[in-house]
């Protein structure tokens, strides 16, 4: 039996992508025999552990611009824009919650104390209390109070959770990691976003998501126009590419003290925001093809 210590990113939409990778180790033969994730990683790792990831990728592929729309809690609080508490209660429809130590495959998920800077590591107690203190990336999603602390998304301080991940005698280690960024992709990312973000610079954070929802809903109700834009930084793709770069920074800090016996990456410019929730099933088989391209390369070094 080959098992597989799997390690997730943070990454917000690009983490799909290990929905297919998870499929592809499957299907060749390899058993997860633990998993570990961070935020997005947290999200698709912890379902999978519970035994729900074909349920929850139904639900996810099921989603169209106007339920993602639905499920956008915004809050009138200056200290975020995001309640996070809709989508967390739709997919634990979906996927029933259980107390992490019960789950049938070790699971870990990490989040950040606000105020201490301190990693928080879950491994027992609710699965989606874990996951909600995992994902709450700061401003855009309201904190999680646990145990006294003020918990944000794990990405702070260990965006690919290498480390953390349980290992077993004879297991190999498989990191995922969505946040690679490389020279070619930025400028790929920058000339395809010039003529969507033109315009925008003078909007709110908050009016900014409002604008790209407000896009989706004119596409699900069959109208093919987009709304008019200009170029320039904004807030948004100033903190995407802040929160980028420390991604992409710790990540391979990690990768040095931890190394992968397996990695798989997928640039950071890829998927980002609105964008990336409406093309999940390109995602998902993006990560498949990418795990499958990993595998290849690793059966062929050890035949």
């Amino acid at each position: 039996m080959k098992k597989v210590a799997l390690a997730l990113a943070s990454g917000g939409p690009r983490g799909f992508a290990y929905i297919g990778a998870i499929e592809e180790l499957q299907s060749r033969g390899y058993t997860v025999s633990s998993v570990s994730g961070t935020s997005a990683g947290a999200l698709v790792g912890g379902i999978y552990a519970a035994g729900g990831l074909q349920a929850f990728k139904e639900w996810l592929l099921g989603l169209d611009p106007v339920k993602i729309v639905t499920l956008m809690d915004f809050s009138l609080s200056k200290k975020y824009l995001v309640k996070g508490e809709k989508v967390i209660k739709e997919i634990r429809g979906v996927v029933p919650e259980v107390n992490i130590e019960d789950l049938p495959i070790p699971f870990t998920a990490v989040a950040t104390d606000l105020f201490t800077g301190e990693e928080v590591i879950f491994r027992e107690g609710p699965l989606f209390e874990a996951i909600r203190a995992s994902i709450s990336i700061p401003s855009m999603f309201k904190p999680v109070k646990w145990k006294g602390r003020t918990l944000v998304d794990g990405g702070m301080v260990n965006t690919f959770p290498l480390n953390r991940v349980q290992r077993t005698p004879g297991d190999i280690l498989v990191g995922f990691n969505v946040n690679q960024i490389d020279a070619a992709e930025i400028q790929g990312f920058l000339d395809s976003r010039a003529a969507l973000v033109e315009g925008r610079d003078s909007l709110s954070l908050k009016d900014r998501l409002i604008t790209d929802l407000e896009e989706m809903r004119l596409v699900a109700g069959g109208k093919e126009e987009r709304l008019p834009v200009k170029a320039g930084d904004n807030y948004v793709t100033i903190l995407q590419r802040s929160f980028g770069i420390m991604n992409c920074t710790i990540a391979r800090m990690g990768i040095q003290l931890c190394p992968p016996d397996i990695l798989v990456d997928l640039p950071f410019d890829s998927y980002h925001g609105v964008y990336g929730y409406t093309h999940a099933a390109e995602i998902v088989e993006r990560g498949r093809r990418l795990m499958k391209e990993a595998l290849d390369r690793y059966e062929n070094r050890n035949s």
